[in-house]
């Protein structure tokens, strides 16, 4: 938990910090800062010391310099009036002769991000682009990114974007990665850098030199440029070549999406670069960590629904480890369910019903769903699979029954064939089989083949008897379909405990869906039975589709989604996920920025547009009635805060508002500490027009005005052109002389 220290630990360390004893010893003044910022780490509020800190990043000591500096890279944002006295030191230290210091002094500048301090930051900025040692340089290029959220006209200047372009060219690899990830997040509005034919030569003929992270940078960026002739693809792929023997797996994979990326028009040289990468991926398997391994497994199960045929040959390494966790054991049943052909099916399958006696009953489940599965993918093999699935079935465990019932349901569907070796199992299945689905599952059996049962009714009856006990409601659905499909087969048997079960559902059950399943049975066989029995039973031979919910082949497979967390989440749950941070940002930046970065005034060209768009006219009369209510039910809320100078007569404000078509609807006396005034305005934008409430609350004591502004429009994202624009209209009418 956060340590929050008291006003005697303030005191203790203030004293500590200025006594002349503790100043000589350089030691004992470092451990003093020590303790600051670690005290500041574990959530202590050490705000008050910052003037003292900032006396003490005056000094020539390099290890206090980066104690204090990173003291005030903390509480820059909240002390930004005595952020500026640090200045003059930064300043100072960007002219040092180490550079070490130098770099220290521009990245903590960089990092201040306070907008007022941009204009003692740019010549430094400017200078550390040029400086003469690597790692000012690589501070300055980083320093350009982060400049570019509170000074964007500063780094999006023409000649800034050359420079750093200039700078890909530059000696120190670091420094290279680094202009090529500050110029993508810089003309992001553009798509991102430009790598033309001249780049992308120059960064291939050094990609050995950069670091791991270097080289996986390098090649993402590389996929902005297409040779345009063949031989050039092969040059450029004789030289990555060696990234496919990298020890660094997150290099392999960058390599093998840069190689398919090359080869995308060319299928056969493709299937080249599938087997060239084929051992790299099948050594991150058996040789890295776990979690490199499902990274791994999660790509190749992408990758074979391209190249279904890769790994046919080494499907035994794909076999569980004793030492695997339970992710990799299910991923890598996953990829062996789709890799098994004709020819490996006998293996994969022998294998899997190994696992099926593990103590993990996941893993267990998860192999019995692995042989169900190959069995629906070969139908050659739809006979060993269920020899095996009925041979597992013989270990009489509960979760064992339940995953091999589920199973031979769409088994028994697809093969009919089958059905005289499923159904003499199913009676022995009622004791064991207590789970709702799979038990549904069995109820559904009865259902459709226990008719052949010679106790099949009687089967159902013991369940109906205990119907009123029964918690799942899948299976008394199950369950009222099952007996009326017996009811047909064998009327005499199941007359009466159809009529028991139906009574039941109707008077008793509490259940929406079961009652009216029941209704539904009853009229259909109170008015036609042979009608109710076309309706129930439904076509004899209909064909069958089963697929599984989790396939990869229902999802769209772009191999450019490669080396991303694409394969790992599936493609329509990574689309959802972008979608709703998109939507998460997005209602931030309407919430706050409207407020706080808009506040209500931001000035810009694109408002400057809006400014045509918007109308304020004379409103109908709105009663104080209509407007409480109003203001309760709008909920298109932002804020704004303006200087408010106290000489001024509150009276003298509403009228020029009301010059602007802002409307008053009551307000306080002058001399009322708050003084409040309530408004109200309708804007006409686009053809429609808008109902505008406002609060203004005045503090005379802090010179303060607040605006709470409530928007009479259907969505907050239909309303940031409005918000934007009657904030400069609000701000321009009240701070006018």
């Amino acid at each position: 938990m956060p340590f929050f220290a008291g006003n005697d630990t303030i005191k203790e360390l203030r004293t500590a910090l200025s006594d002349p004893a503790v100043q000589a010893d350089k030691n004992r003044y470092r451990q003093v800062l020590r303790r600051v910022v670690s005290l500041m780490t574990d959530g202590a509020d050490m705000s008050p010391l910052f003037p003292d800190i900032i006396k003490a990043s005056a000094t020539p000591d390099l290890v206090q310099k980066k104690l204090t500096y990173l003291y005030i890279c903390n509480y820059a944002a909240t002390q930004q009036d005595l952020a500026l006295l640090a200045v003059n030191t930064l300043q100072k230290d960007c002219l040092e002769p180490n550079p070490m210091v130098r770099g220290l002094a521009l990245r903590t500048m960089c990092s201040l991000r306070i907008p007022s301090l941009v204009e003692y930051i740019q010549m430094p900025l400017k200078r550390g682009l040029q400086d003469s040692s690597a790692y000012v340089r690589r501070n300055a290029v980083n320093g350009c990114a982060k400049m570019l959220h509170i000074a964007p006209e500063l780094i999006q200047d023409a000649s800034m974007i050359d420079q750093l372009y200039g700078m890909i060219r530059d000696k120190d690899p670091i420094v290279v990665v680094n202009c090529l990830q500050a110029l993508e997040e810089i003309l992001q509005a553009e798509g991102g850098v430009v790598v033309n034919k001249n780049i992308a030569h120059y960064l291939l003929n050094r990609v050995q030199d950069f670091s791991e992270w270097g080289q996986c940078q390098v090649l993402h960026f590389l996929l902005k440029y297409k040779p345009a002739e063949e031989e050039e693809t092969f040059d450029i792929m004789n030289i990555v070549d060696v990234c496919l023997k990298h020890s660094n797996s997150g290099v392999i994979m960058a390599a093998l999406k840069y190689f398919l990326f090359l080869t995308e028009d060319m299928p056969q040289i493709q299937e080249q670069v599938y087997n060239r990468a084929k051992s790299p991926l099948l050594n991150i398997i058996t040789s890295g960590g776990p979690e490199l391994s499902y990274v791994a497994l999660c790509h190749i199960q992408y990758i074979l629904t391209t190249s279904p045929g890769l790994f046919n040959k080494d499907f035994k390494k794909f076999f569980c480890r004793y030492n695997d966790p339970l992710y990799v054991k299910t991923k890598k049943l996953h990829v062996l369910t789709e890799m098994a052909t004709d020819g490996t099916e006998s293996d994969i399958v022998e294998e899997l019903s190994m696992y099926c006696t593990d103590v993990s009953t996941d893993l267990a489940t998860a192999s019995i769903q692995a042989i169900g599965k190959i069995a629906r993918r070969l139908p050659t093999s739809a006979s060993h699979c269920v020899g095996t699935l009925l041979k597992i079935h013989g270990l009489q465990q509960e979760h064992i029954t339940s995953a091999v019932l589920m199973a031979l349901k769409d088994l028994v569907l697809l093969y009919p064939d089958i059905i005289p070796k499923v159904t003499p199992l199913l009676p022995n299945c009622v004791d064991l089989v207590q789970e709702g689905p799979a038990k549904a599952t069995l109820v559904w059996l009865l259902g459709q083949y226990g008719h052949t049962l010679p106790n099949g009714p009687y089967i159902l009856e013991d369940m109906i008897e205990n119907v009123a006990s029964e918690i799942s409601i899948q299976v008394k659905l199950e369950l009222l379909t099952a007996t009326a499909k017996m009811f047909f087969s064998r009327p005499a048997e199941c007359q009466d405990m159809l009529g028991r079960l139906l009574e039941y559902c109707i008077d008793e059950d509490t259940n929406m869906a079961v009652r009216d399943r029941a209704l539904m049975y009853y009229r259909l066989l109170h008015t036609d039975v042979q009608q109710a029995r076309r309706v129930i039973l439904g076509a004899a031979n209909r064909p069958v589709q089963i697929q599984d919910s989790d396939a990869p082949g229902q999802e769209i497979i772009d191999l450019q989604d490669l080396n991303t967390l694409v394969p790992i989440y599936g493609r329509r749950s990574w689309d959802v996920m972008v979608e709703e941070q998109r939507r998460k940002e997005q209602q931030t930046k309407l919430t706050n920025g409207t407020s706080n970065e808009t506040d209500m005034g931001a000035e810009g060209g694109e408002e400057d547009d809006l400014e045509e768009t918007i109308s304020l006219l004379s409103p109908s009369n709105l009663t104080p009635q209509e407007f409480e209510t109003k203001w309760e039910e709008l909920d298109c809320v932002t804020t704004v805060h303006l200087d408010y100078d106290p000489t001024h007569s509150p009276n003298g404000l509403l009228q020029k508002l009301e010059g602007a078509h802002i409307f008053t609807m009551a307000s306080s006396p002058e001399d009322a500490a708050p003084w409040k005034a309530f408004l109200f305005a309708v804007a006409e934008m686009k053809d429609q027009t808008h109902l505008v409430l406002v609060e203004l609350c005045v503090d005379r004591t802090a010179a303060t005005m607040q605006a709470t502004c409530k928007f009479d429009a259907d969505q907050m994202e239909a309303a940031v052109p409005l918000i934007s624009q009657f904030g400069r209209i609000l701000r321009g009418t009240i701070t006018s002389p």
